[in-house]
């Protein structure tokens, strides 16, 4: 996708072998944490040969399923990559799945992000392309122990008003894509992963007068779905952290988050049996906030720190919740960081197996948990790898 908020991961280029190791970074730091790391092999799928790119994990009913694509040996004039998934049992030993598509951008899309509701997996991809090179949008929909295309019209994701796609978030009342418009924050919805609807320019959720949004992460609270992001009043620069909650995806509130006189925007929300935990910048550092049952957001501790001369911008890349703790990755714009948490105020940074050289374009840093088990991808642009651990 584009660098402008396709979930901050653009398409990445990545071998034709089963694993691939790139130039990815050997990395080491102290902490509380110290996962003891096995690599996993990630086979290429059946069809033209290409090297893996892998961008996103998650667990769904019992087993491990993660996405991306492969990147061709030999592109042609209209097509350099396609798409891919993996399944697994225990996280550690994956089979390739196969991936049907149908449409002309879903044979071309790599798959950026993939969520879980009851036990059905949805998946996420794009491929640049048109008259514009903007990116085209294709969701893809568990069938057969693999992954079918979905046909959509055009002005579903792109079209007069597009703007950008973001994360994909799978919850008991399905699925629901949080993006933004020329109207401001939008989302996309379905309650059975094949055919979604969009909400753009809705009270409560569009931009209000005077204030320019972006939306950029989602959760399910059990009542309600919650989008987070952040606002600027015309004319400033500076951003403060905003939430957008629906029962039904389909009318919206807005509510205001506690922030500071500074830049704040929340970037990352997730679920845990105490509330929401929802991560973004903090002026200079990360900054964590903490919601209640009752509904109300406090401010929580700041973590990591941004340098002055970055780069690229930085941003949470990855936030998830299980029974080990809370799990994140995030970019200063120089560098990646993995991060753990017991509660979601404290975070202590936590030893990486590698880590890629740079931190935008083709290169990638998320994490999945599921019980004690966390599973970790890496992409520096050249190859695409797995790592597993119990904590």
């Amino acid at each position: 996708m584009t660098d402008a908020r396709w979930d901050r991961r653009p398409v990445r280029r990545v071998s034709a072998a089963a694993v691939v190791t790139g130039t990815l970074l050997l990395a080491s730091c102290s902490s509380s944490v110290d996962p003891d790391w096995s690599a996993a092999e990630l086979p290429v799928p059946e069809g033209a040969p290409g090297r893996v790119a892998v961008r996103d994990a998650v667990h769904c009913g019992d087993a491990w399923w993660a996405v991306g694509g492969v990147v061709l040996d030999q592109p042609s004039e209209t097509q350099d990559a396609r798409p891919a998934a993996w399944r697994s049992g225990d996280g550690t030993t994956w089979e390739a799945l196969p991936v049907t598509a149908t449409t002309y951008w879903g044979r071309r899309a790599v798959l950026a992000g993939v969520a879980c509701s009851g036990d059905t997996v949805v998946a996420i991809g794009a491929r640049s392309g048109g008259a514009h090179g903007n990116p085209r949008v294709t969701t893809f929909f568990e069938e057969d122990g693999g992954l079918d295309d979905q046909r959509a019209p055009f002005n579903l994701y792109g079209g007069a008003t597009a703007t950008n796609v973001g994360p994909i978030t799978g919850a008991d009342p399905g699925w629901l894509i949080t993006g933004n418009r020329i109207s401001g924050p939008a989302v996309w919805h379905s309650t059975d992963g094949r055919d979604f609807t969009i909400e753009e320019d809705v009270p409560g959720l569009a931009d209000e007068e005077g204030v320019s949004s972006l939306a950029q992460g989602a959760s399910w609270d059990g009542e309600a779905w919650v989008v987070v992001g952040g606002g600027s009043e015309a004319g400033t620069l500076d951003r403060q952290p905003l939430e957008w909650t629906s029962p039904d995806a389909r009318t919206w509130q807005r509510h205001e988050v506690p922030g500071t006189d500074g830049f704040d925007d929340l970037e990352r929300v997730v679920a845990t049996d105490d509330g929401l935990v929802a991560l973004g910048l903090r002026g200079d550092r990360f900054g964590a906030w903490l919601r209640d049952d009752d509904g109300g957001w406090d401010a929580a501790s700041d973590f990591g720190s941004i340098p002055e001369e970055s780069r690229s911008s930085p941003f949470v890349a990855s936030l998830v919740s299980s029974g080990s703790g809370l799990w994140a990755t995030t970019s200063n714009g120089s560098a990646y960081a993995l991060w753990h948490s017991d509660d979601g105020d404290e975070w202590a940074e936590v030893s990486l197996p590698a880590a890629p050289p740079e931190t935008a374009g083709e290169h990638v840093l998320a994490v999945a948990a599921h019980d004690d088990e966390v599973v970790l991808l890496a992409d520096d642009g050249e190859g695409g790898r797995v790592w597993r651990a119990v904590r």
